[in-house]
């Protein structure tokens, strides 16, 4: 093999490792976003269903305390329809 061609063969050799590697960087640094975005999705998600369950709650016991329904709607945000089901399925209408 000829001095140009090994040079040749070596830079491409070269080229085909650097693609390689940045492809390897690129995808650690996709999956590390990934997951951050992926752990702050769940948070929320996490976050907003611990709320509504709360809301469940505090909406149990003023059922249990007799309130009206328009106004722990009101209190909880949760809909009248919700409550209406949440006490039937404590039967408590």
């Amino acid at each position: 093999m000829t001095y140009e061609m090994e040079l040749l063969v070596r830079h491409n050799d070269g080229i085909r490792e650097g693609i390689a590697i940045g492809r390897k960087e690129g995808l650690d640094a996709g999956r590390k976003e990934g997951l951050s975005q992926g752990l702050r999705q769940g948070l929320k998600q996490g976050q907003a269903a611990g709320r509504k369950e709360g809301f469940y709650q505090t909406a149990l016991s003023m059922l249990k305390k007799g309130l009206p329904v328009p106004l722990i709607s009101e209190c909880t945000s949760l809909t009248e329809q919700e409550i209406h089901d949440l006490a039937k399925e404590h039967n408590l209408l």
